[in-house]
């Protein structure tokens, strides 16, 4: 019988390697939220870290409570609690599915907020 040394290794490194590319050809859960004002251009502060200003889209790093508030000159600050929820597909374990796929998943939550003008003064 013959041995064929080196060929164990070389299947090795051949599984191994479209692993690596399978990962890479993935996409992924990509969840956004959209802040928007009225009026617009107003300053937004996530969790105490100024973001920029309305109109503007930023990562959601997890799903649960964020602090926000919005703010402009001449205007009443609006500061509000706002809890996002996470979709099914990135629910375990179909998270799982879903981050295999060859394609991203992208989840845009929109937030408006109305800011009041200042209140008169007595």
């Amino acid at each position: 019988m013959r041995e064929h040394k080196g060929s164990l290794p070389t299947l090795g490194l051949l599984v191994a390697w479209m692993c690596v590319v399978a990962l890479a050809a993935t996409g992924c859960i990509r969840s956004m939220v959209r802040v928007t004002s009225q009026p617009s251009d107003a300053k937004v502060t996530i969790n105490n870290y100024e973001r920029g200003h309305t109109p503007i889209e930023m990562p959601i790093e997890w799903y649960w409570y964020y602090q926000i508030r919005v703010e402009k000159e001449g205007c009443e600050p609006l500061e509000v609690s706002e809890r996002f929820y996470a979709p099914p597909w990135a629910v375990f374990p179909f998270d799982l599915l879903a981050e295999a796929l060859p394609v991203p998943i992208k989840n845009t939550y929109n937030r408006h907020y109305v800011l009041k003008p200042p209140k008169p003064s007595d």
